[in-house]
């Protein structure tokens, strides 16, 4: 939590400098009704993150770096269109796979490219989740963060949750089942967040840490291994608004997940996009 306070420490800062603390009127409209207004056909939001994740029984950290696109629709339901890469730190001693991957969500499907899949049929290039299979981006995370802010219900609950709460920033923990409800997410057990908003109410920064337990991690022998992987996730959203068009892989380059011919490929990777 220390460094969750010394990264957090300076985010106030920036976000004061740039006007995201200063105190809003009394008429100010509310976080949550503020995203409802964004929820416009063709218009989206620029997303930044950058995860730090260190794991049980190995040294040093991953950094992972995540840019894209959110798209909204009138329902409120978020597109995406998201690219991460990894990058292993001069320190650890787990490889990772430094391949960029990318998902992009339209509708109820989600394609993915990039990743150690294993053999892929011929013509293939990205894996279709959705159909049957919805494990990839459940539960509305895109990228590592596990607190979507585009959800209202979840956003409200955070809010409410919030143990802190000033001009400009929220500060609280969430369990999985504030989060997701009974259903829970992976094996967290809680989340520890501090969301920063703009002038307009509108969410600029969000900084979350969570631990995840056992999680499969492949080991230097490619063999699966249950660890714990704790995690800081800095994202940053610019340019609410912005004229977005997100658009799925042509149907003949994708091939569902449940159709691969064979399992997933043994190199050693950490994340998911």
């Amino acid at each position: 939590m220390k460094r969750l306070a010394v990264a957090t420490a300076l985010a106030a800062t920036a976000v004061l400098s740039t006007g995201g603390g200063h105190a809003q009127a009394a008429t100010a409209p509310d976080p949550v009704k503020s995203m409802k207004k964004q929820f416009v056909a063709g218009r989206g939001v620029l997303v930044s993150e950058t995860t730090r994740s260190t794991i049980s029984g190995t040294k040093g950290a991953a950094v992972a770096r995540t840019t894209g696109t959110i798209g909204f629709v009138k329902s409120g339901t978020a597109n995406h269109d998201l690219t991460t890469r990894w990058k292993p730190q001069p320190d650890m001693t787990l490889p990772v796979n430094t391949a960029s991957t990318r998902a992009i969500k339209v509708g109820r499907f989600t394609y993915v490219s990039g990743f150690g899949w294993g053999e892929m049929p011929a013509g293939a290039k990205w894996i279709r989740f959705g159909k049957d299979n919805s494990s990839w981006g459940s539960m509305g995370q895109r990228g590592d963060q596990l607190v979507d802010v585009f959800n209202p219900a979840v956003l409200k609950n955070a809010l409410a949750k919030a143990t802190i709460a000033k001009p400009g920033e929220y500060r609280g923990t969430l369990t999985a089942k504030d989060l997701y409800g009974e259903s829970g997410v992976y094996e967290v057990d809680k989340v520890s967040f501090r969301l920063f908003v703009n002038r307009d109410q509108l969410p600029v920064r969000l900084i979350t840490e969570h631990r995840e337990k056992d999680t499969l991690i492949p080991n230097e022998d490619h063999k699966l291994v249950r660890r714990t992987v704790h995690s800081l996730v800095d994202t940053r959203y610019t340019g609410w608004g912005t004229k977005v068009k997100i658009v799925a892989p042509p149907a003949h380059e994708a091939v569902d997940f449940d159709d691969l011919p064979g399992p997933l490929a043994p190199e050693p990777w950490i994340g998911n996009p």
